[in-house]
């Protein structure tokens, strides 16, 4: 029992540890890049919304970073992110909720790689060692807990649902945890996690045809089924309406973060850094794809009984084959970009194998042939290290040295020989124990290493926009505006403290509480992209700010106009002296400082969202509107029909009831309403569904079935397995009442 407990909280207890020395040699390491301007700021939006009731699908005060559904990590079915952004909302410094939510992500992800290597039969100290190293991968801390945190909240519960599922298929336990975990893995909104999911789940009807046993086939399926159902409720608005979206969908390869092999071979090395194209140049300068320093341990296996061992446990290699091939993808394949983003999968896979076939395919004689091969692998992969980047050469030889020396000690102790400096009983000493002694000391080992690696690379190679780090510090800027803002411009220089002041980046907007356009996309609207040229952080190029008041060809309407525009700040260190220093009629300057200008329209128009435009011979009267849509009445239209454009996006998913949406867009980016000639007097409402809302409906209704009726079929099968153990038991009653022998016995 002691071993059940001591195992699981020295996982805790080194991911706390091994997740803490970043910290130590810089405090802002999970508060970088995306977290700073993409998901701080939509946790606490998320936060407001869910304390304010608004399930709102749409936004389009936001324009094209509005669309919910499409974007993805906005919580609109996501129970997890929900309380994360309650948290956010009441935080009161951003970098320290950040760094305890991703530690948090971090010690789920390791609790549930331990309890899925305990699944699959690994021994203990061999699951614990595999949990520790699983989270402190180079890929899962210097990207995803640093920066891309949607990336590591979906992976956390990856391997907690794996474990799940497999014990609810073939050992028949409960199938709400596992569908439950699957809910709040896919509600993340992360495509990579929901695919191999999908992955993990198809495994698992393989291996259920492989037992040979129906209960557990069908059980697959089931489980399956749930959770695609929720998968289609989740992605499937996205999916349909990315043929609209800026987002590439080529096949091609431009090198960006993508994987050779030689990097993938030098996997162990927890320094250094693999040649690959990076945002910033041809190297991260992180050991992106470093995975664990005991992967040569490798060497030590018996691949024949492994083979064996493997036949049923299928899903471990169709996991680890297909994240293998995934990582190896082009850069740009189809919807999917950045192939390295695989790595936590590739990781997870690989590390529950080798826990696997160290606990029972281990070579049963360990020649000193077998160590060669683990410590040419060692020093292979540092070769290909230090030829990628040389500068480390002072940090790769202390920590190849380090790994060497712990391999041979495994060596030793595995293959029960003499330990020098221990006497002659060392062998006997370490003989009873010496698995768990590997685990407790390889576990000290990975925790240890993060030192060096820190050393060599402090800070995630993802920028750092310097923004501050107490919430109330998001909540002053902009207090002169009125209505919709847009900004023109970005911040010039992030290194300087002073810009904050007036500034924010992407989604920390939401925290100032105005309504800014400028907010975090990662799917773009083309036509209103090329219009505004605006960057997935929400900063703007400086020609926009002379495009705002440009009449527009259809309408003549400018755009400030047609978005419902009342307050522009430009920033002075990037839009044009002679731009932002022509102030339109109509508006006026209420802040002027050294980085921007702030005009307001003297008279302040309505924001986004409602009906700016009516043609010729068409008038219209706005009967009530909100974020879903507006409802207005036709007054007059002409004898050929009219239309209206509305200060929304034209996302797949409007409909007008009493009138038709536009095929085109009005002006290239506006939803247009088309009327009839004779609809005078007609009241229209137009409305944003989710793109394909039937089919979620008809999932939602499949998922609701399985959910009841999984546990009823199961009370049903416990009843009869009750019965026929009655029927039984008064058989052998009868039998000895009568004292005649039990010949046969139906259950």
């Amino acid at each position: 029992m002691q071993s059940k407990i001591v195992w699981p909280m020295l996982v805790v207890v080194a991911v706390l540890a091994g997740a803490s020395i970043p910290l130590f040699f810089d405090p802002g390491f999970y508060f970088v890049d995306d977290t700073q301007s993409g998901a701080f700021g939509q946790w606490y939006e998320i936060g407001r919304r869910v304390l304010d009731l608004d399930w709102s699908l749409i936004n389009p005060r936001v324009w094209q970073s509005g669309n919910y559904l499409a974007e993805g990590a906005w919580g609109i079915f996501s129970p997890p992110l929900w309380l994360v952004g309650i948290g956010a909302y009441y935080a009161g410094n951003a970098l320290i909720f950040s760094t305890v939510i991703k530690i948090v992500c971090l010690l789920l992800g390791a609790v549930g790689v331990y309890a899925l290597a305990r699944n699959f039969g690994a021994l203990r100290p061999w699951s614990a060692l595999v949990a520790v190293a699983a989270p402190l991968a180079g890929f899962t801390l210097y990207m995803d807990a640093a920066s891309w945190v949607n990336g590591l909240m979906a992976w956390s519960f990856l391997p907690l649902t794996w474990v799940l599922a497999r014990r609810a298929v073939l050992h028949a336990k409960s199938p709400v945890l596992p569908i439950v975990s699957a809910i709040f893995l896919v509600g993340i909104g992360y495509a990579h996690a929901t695919i191999f999911l999908a992955l993990v789940l198809g495994a698992l009807i393989v291996e259920a045809f492989v037992s040979a046993h129906r209960p557990s086939i069908v059980r697959s399926f089931a489980l399956s089924f749930a959770a695609g159902s929720f998968a289609v409720i989740v992605h499937l608005p996205g999916v349909l309406t990315a043929p609209i979206t800026g987002r590439t969908s080529t096949y091609e390869n431009t090198g960006l973060l993508t994987v050779n092999l030689s990097g993938l071979f030098a996997s162990s090395t927890p320094v250094g850094t693999p040649s690959m194209l990076f945002f910033s140049g041809n190297f991260p300068y992180a050991p992106l794809l470093y995975i664990a320093w005991f992967l040569p341990l490798l060497a030590f296996v018996d691949f024949g009984r492994l083979r064996t061992l493997l036949h049923t446990r299928l899903s471990i290699m169709i996991i680890l084959i297909a994240a293998l091939i995934g990582v190896l993808l082009p850069s740009d394949f189809g919807a999917l970009r950045f192939p390295v983003r695989m790595m936590p999968y590739v990781t997870v896979a690989l590390l529950v194998l080798l826990a696997v076939a160290m606990s029972h395919a281990r070579a049963p004689v360990l020649g000193r042939s077998r160590f060669l091969v683990a410590a040419g692998i060692v020093l292979v992969g540092a070769g290909l290290t230090w030829s990628a980047a040389p500068q480390y050469i002072k940090l790769l030889l202390l920590v190849t040295a380090m790994i060497l020396v712990a391999l041979w000690v495994a060596y030793m102790i595995l293959s029960d020989r003499k330990l020098p400096l221990l006497g002659s009983n060392s062998s006997g000493l370490l003989a009873g124990r010496g698995v768990a002694t590997l685990g407790w000391a390889g576990i000290g080992l990975t925790v240890l290493l993060l030192v060096p690696q820190h050393v060599s690379s402090p800070t995630s190679p993802l920028p750092d926009y310097n923004v501050p780090n107490d919430v109330a510090d998001y909540q002053s800027q902009l207090e002169s505006a009125v209505g919709d803002v847009i900004v023109v411009g970005g911040v010039p220089d992030v290194n300087d403290p002073d810009a904050w002041d007036e500034l924010l980046v992407g989604n920390l907007w939401y925290v100032a509480e105005e309504d800014v356009q400028n907010a975090y996309s990662a799917v773009y609207y083309s036509p209103y992209n090329n219009l505004t040229c605006m960057s997935y952080n929400g900063s703007t190029c400086p020609d926009l700010y002379d495009r705002l008041f440009e009449p527009m060809k259809e309408t003549g309407l400018t755009p400030v106009d047609l978005m419902g525009i009342s307050s522009v700040q430009s920033v002075k260190g990037v839009v044009k002296r002679q731009d932002w220093n022509d102030v339109p009629e109509g508006w006026s300057i209420v802040e002027d400082s050294d980085q921007t200008r702030l005009i307001v329209r003297d008279e302040p128009v309505a924001g986004a969202g409602s009906v700016v435009w009516a043609a010729e011979g068409t008038e219209v009267s706005v009967l009530s509107e909100d974020a879903m849509g507006v409802t207005f009445r036709v007054d007059a239209v002409g004898p050929d029909g009219g239309q209206v454009a509305l200060s929304r996006l034209p996302w797949p998913g409007y409909q007008a009831d009493g009138a038709t949406v536009s095929a085109d867009p009005v002006d290239t980016f506006l939803l247009g309403v088309d009327l009839d000639a004779d609809q005078a007097g007609a009241t229209v409402t137009v409305s944003y569904y989710a793109p394909g809302y039937p089919l979620q409906l008809a999932a939602a209704a499949l998922l609701l079935l399985i959910l009841l009726g999984w546990p009823l079929l199961r009370l049903i099968g416990r009843r009869r397995s009750n019965a026929g153990d009655e029927r039984g038991n008064a058989l052998v009653r009868l039998a000895v009442a009568s004292r005649r022998p039990v010949t046969e016995v139906t259950v």
